[in-house]
């Protein structure tokens, strides 16, 4: 696979985690009530009550495994606290940032996880019209970055 390839389907992903990550602080505010961009994404597909349940399940289970919104928040104040400090200590901000690091691997393993599952429960004609979502979605974003520069 060639490096654009990769580079564009990575975007995205980061794109999401990024607002998965703010999500908590917005949870309940505007027009989608803190849903996520996968459940949202599967509006007008028809699904059945029995996979909107099965949907519904997995979502929970996932959401229960997400960090905990104050271990971000101490997260972020330690890194603030570098900021703020006398002199900067680069070692301990090397630590910092690994431990954040490892921490939006594990929410991007589990989204993706979460996004696997939820494909699972779909019948191919769901498929296809959730795929054909995504490429518009695609298109749109390559549209909007392409307008910015």
């Amino acid at each position: 696979m060639n490096t654009l390839k990769i580079v564009s389907k990575l975007i995205p992903a980061l794109f999401g985690a990024a607002l998965l990550l703010s999500a908590p602080a917005f949870a309940g505010h505007g027009p989608h009530d803190g849903q996520s961009p996968e459940l949202r994404m599967l509006k007008g597909l028809d699904l059945t009550d029995a996979q909107r349940e099965q949907i519904r399940t997995l979502a929970a289970a996932s959401k229960a495994d997400e960090a905990d919104l104050a271990a971000r928040q101490q997260q972020h104040d330690a890194l603030q606290a570098l900021i703020k400090a006398p002199q900067f200590d680069e070692a301990a901000a090397r630590i910092l940032l690994e431990k954040q690091q490892a921490s939006m691997l594990e929410h991007q393993l589990k989204r993706l996880k979460l996004q696997h599952q939820i494909r699972a429960v779909l019948t191919d004609e769901q498929k296809t019209k959730l795929d054909e979502r995504m490429a518009k979605m695609r298109d749109r974003m390559a549209e909007r970055t392409g307008k910015d520069d």
